[in-house]
């Protein structure tokens, strides 16, 4: 059975530009059963209101009564401790980058749930991290990656599952019914039918996934002949003809073009600047840049 999330957000802490990598990650853990954020609702900003509508995210208002004093954090600290004793939740996200959320990290995990923390590597303390089941910076979703949490027939379903597989499975192979669950949990206008089949395993055989059973369980099963040398070799031809510089998204759209179903985070990358890095290459203000021959490379570093 899903484990039941509890998503509980310092608003005053955490910027809007992260709200939906935030909520893509909920449902790796569970079904999102509670999400709210704490703050002075008359001090954030507009985007982060229009956010929080979008995403169902429940505020709950808090002023600073006292000087020095964040009372939002005592509320949020009060709120999760009742969630968990009112047993509404099981696994707990706790996105804040402040180290007074440590002792409360550490009462839910005595209390037998599981904590994951959101927050900015450069700021949270390594108290607050150890005291967490997990630990997840912001610094390092991956912001290449369709914002929209909704499906629509233009999205590429082949590519989300692909990724859903990759992420969470075992050497690129999953559980049929998980695969199901986190597409449900994030998506929740997903459906088979949408796409002309009855059943997920229908789709699954429709886009040409592989299926195993074992045990009478079916897993799916994602596998890519694409090289990597390959896409270095092309990428090479594509710079060259390009005066060396060329914009990341004409280089990434020029590769899906060549190499259809091309998924850069097949080759174990969570973003496709980090992948041209590898290859040997630059990327600066949005460009990929061919390397001098003679300069220091960056591909023998390990991402």
């Amino acid at each position: 059975m899903d484990s039941r999330v509890a998503l509980l957000i310092d608003s005053e802490n955490v910027s809007d530009t992260y709200i939906e990598d935030i909520i893509k990650e909920v449902p790796k853990y569970g079904k999102l059963v509670i999400a709210r954020f704490y703050g002075d609702i008359n001090t954030i900003s507009k985007k982060w209101s229009e956010k929080a509508i979008n995403y169902a995210i429940k505020p709950y208002h808090q002023y600073n009564i006292a000087s020095g004093k964040n009372a939002a954090d005592m509320d949020m600290a009060l709120d999760a401790l009742s969630i968990k004793y009112d047993d509404k939740a099981d696994t707990f996200f706790i996105v804040s980058s402040d180290s007074d959320f440590t002792p409360l990290a550490v009462k839910l995990k005595e209390l037998g749930a599981t904590v994951v923390g959101i927050g900015d590597e450069n700021k949270v303390t390594k108290a607050f991290r150890s005291a967490c089941s997990e630990f997840k910076y912001f610094q390092y979703f991956d912001k290449e990656d369709d914002k929209d949490l909704s499906l629509t027939e233009n999205k590429n379903i082949r590519v989300i599952i692909e990724n859903i597989i990759i992420e969470n499975g075992d050497n690129n192979k999953m559980q049929l019914s998980r695969v199901g669950d986190i597409l449900v949990n994030t998506y929740s206008d997903f459906d088979p039918r949408k796409y002309g089949s009855s059943t997920l395993s229908a789709l699954m055989q429709k886009l040409n996934f592989k299926l195993t059973t074992d045990n009478t369980t079916t897993f799916v099963v994602y596998d890519s002949n694409l090289k990597l040398d390959d896409i270095k070799n092309f990428t090479e031809k594509l710079l060259s003809k390009n005066k060396k510089e060329m914009s990341i998204a004409k280089v990434k759209s020029a590769i899906e073009e060549e190499f259809p179903g091309f998924n850069y985070k097949h080759f174990g990358v969570s973003q496709f600047s980090i992948l041209l890095k590898q290859m040997g290459y630059q990327t600066k203000n949005n460009k990929v840049i061919k390397w001098k021959e003679g300069e220091f490379s960056p591909s023998f570093l390990v991402f």
